[in-house]
């Protein structure tokens, strides 16, 4: 999955190393078995942790504050090309919370 966003399209990482858990959960407060409920849930926290992380995997330093600034509509997840050739393509645009 790719993340794009104001700073540039980036890889969400399939992975995570300690030091990017440690960053997840200190912005969104969430444990790694809880990141794809939460995504689904179009929870903020996460998405707000994973835009940063996944730019600063690829070398464009974001941070939590930065992300903050923009809307949901600047943010869309995209599939990766192998989900494109397993189902038709459909881009989610990030949803906010309704708690």
């Amino acid at each position: 999955m790719k993340i794009k966003c104001p700073a540039g399209t980036f890889e969400v990482p399939e992975e995570f190393t300690l030091r990017e858990m440690k960053t997840i959960k200190n912005v969104s407060g969430l444990l790694p078995g809880q990141i794809e409920e939460a995504l689904d849930q179009g929870d903020t926290g996460i998405v707000t942790a994973l835009v940063v992380v996944a730019a600063n995997r690829s070398g464009k330093k974001l941070t939590e504050d930065m992300v903050l600034d923009w809307t949901l509509s600047d943010l869309e997840f995209l599939p990766d090309e192998d989900e494109e050739d397993d189902k038709p393509a459909k881009k989610k645009k990030a949803e906010p919370d309704p708690s």
